[in-house]
């Protein structure tokens, strides 16, 4: 029961910091809103260094590395929620002393 629930856990914390990521556009070192917006004021791209233009989407040299945040990030869901909820063991006292 408890590997389920760990499961449970890890998949949905994987898929909310999935979902802030592509909320907050890390993926993108220029997003295509990025590009529409430029495109809509009369520019032809975004200017990311001087004299240099961008008119596609740029992918953050992060993009590829965001699964495996991911992954680690529901990992490590899963041992939080096993060990929280792991079976005690009694302690007894040992023979000889008080």
């Amino acid at each position: 029961m408890r590997v389920f629930a760990a499961l449970a856990v890890a998949l949905a914390v994987g898929i909310s910091v999935m979902a802030h990521d592509r909320q907050i556009g890390a993926e993108w070192a220029v997003s295509p809103e990025q590009i529409a917006d430029a495109k809509a004021y009369g520019k032809p791209g975004v200017e990311i260094a001087p004299g240099r233009m961008v008119v596609d989407p740029l992918p953050s040299e992060d993009a590829g590395r965001l699964p495996l945040k991911w992954l680690l990030v529901g990992l490590a869901a899963v041992g939080a929620v096993l060990a929280g909820t792991g079976r005690r063991r009694e302690t007894r006292p040992k023979a000889g002393r008080r």
